[in-house]
């Protein structure tokens, strides 16, 4: 499945749109309105009653009531139509279904680009804004060997080790995708606005969860850091101090049973305190995109794709017959194969030590093979 072509895929997005301006409608909140009235433009024109009874504070509810005024969904569809910009919620099928599987996923995802294709492995390269030489060496370098090996590298477009990783992948004609922590109009400095540009019209992609005209906020941040990790199959940090942002990344994929790989540096360097730490406690050590590649299966997928695995028993074919790249639950599986709920459990722990899926978190498999 590619994302060459995003359309709003329901009737009722330029609601999801109107909603997602109110600051208080976290990704949580959309949900609840969306399960509740199973329609955003009811949700958006509903009075207090409903909405305090779809789970929404009573004090919060009077304050969207108050302030709906100034969320005008035609105009505000108009505006992203206008800029190049497409959206897509989390009920749509066009969202990256790796982004669906964790915990909190953005109830709306706005686009700039495309984004590629879920078949191909995405790996999140972050690290220090303040990177020194030997860091800025490291992301140009790998991210340089990850895309020339087909992934798509994952990061937040911020000054030091992302912008390297990001300018990197592009004179490598490889495909990037920026993760900001602003709205898409606002995506920071000229210099960042440049990049922006550049990714998008490259076959990459530019997101945020964020009303597209949003500024940066000090703490919108931290929270775009969950969806760097979460869209992709594992999280490379490249120099972090004590106190790093990136380790929020790192801290994220772990909770996302993400792979977490930390490039290792002199422990005299302030900004390799963090990536040394996340060694000790078990982060994959990178001193080659090949340390990626090897956790990741990526080089032994292309040469077995030739040839599809033999399958050792039926329970084994009908589960392989509905994986694929795009995660799926075990509860599906269940339901599609028509095997007994602990014969699939067992079946899927047989294929996981031979290599054929991999659980990604949540009880959502993908095949690795």
């Amino acid at each position: 499945m590619t994302y060459d072509k995003i359309h709003f895929m329901r009737p009722d997005i330029p609601y999801w749109l109107a909603l997602n301006e109110f600051n208080k409608f976290g990704p949580r909140s959309m949900m609840r309105l969306f399960s509740y009235f199973q329609n955003m433009e009811l949700a958006f024109k509903a009075d207090l009653q409903d909405l305090t009874n779809a789970g929404i504070r009573q004090n919060i509810a009077s304050q969207f009531i108050h302030e709906r005024q100034n969320f005008n969904p035609e105009k505000i569809t108009d505006t992203i139509n206008r800029h190049g910009i497409t959206a897509v919620t989390s009920q749509d099928d066009s969202y990256p279904p790796l982004l669906k599987t964790i915990y909190d996923p953005p109830a709306v995802l706005y686009i700039k680009g495309k984004l590629p294709s879920i078949d191909r492995a995405h790996v999140a390269v972050v690290g220090s804004r303040k990177a020194s030489p030997y860091g800025l060496q490291c992301a140009g370098m790998l991210a340089t060997e990850l895309a020339k090996a087909g992934v798509v590298v994952v990061s937040g477009l911020a000054y030091g080790i992302d912008e390297a990783a990001h300018i990197a992948t592009l004179k490598t004609n490889g495909i990037t995708i920026a993760v900001l922590g602003t709205g898409i109009l606002n995506p920071g400095t000229e210099r960042q606005q440049y990049l922006a540009e550049k990714i998008a019209q490259s076959g990459g992609a530019v997101i945020s969860e964020f009303p597209v005209r949003m500024h940066g906020a000090k703490q919108n941040f931290p929270i775009r850091n969950r969806i760097i990790s979460g869209i992709g199959h594992g999280s490379l940090i490249i120099e972090a101090t004590k106190k790093s942002g990136s380790l929020i990344t790192a801290q994220s994929a772990l909770e996302q049973n993400r792979e977490v790989f930390a490039v290792p540096g002199p422990i005299t360097s302030d900004t390799s305190v963090g990536t040394n730490n996340l060694i000790k406690m078990g982060a994959h050590p990178v001193t080659c995109a090949t340390d990626v590649l090897n956790v990741l299966n990526i080089s032994e997928v292309q040469e077995i794709a030739r040839s599809e695995p033999t399958p050792d028993s039926k329970e084994e074919a009908l589960i392989l017959e509905l994986l694929s790249k795009n995660p799926i639950h075990i509860d599906e599986l269940t339901r599609q194969t028509g095997l007994q709920s602990y014969s699939v459990a067992s079946t899927l722990s047989l294929m996981e030590m031979k290599g054929q899926t991999k659980q990604i978190g949540g009880m959502y498999y993908v095949k690795t093979i």
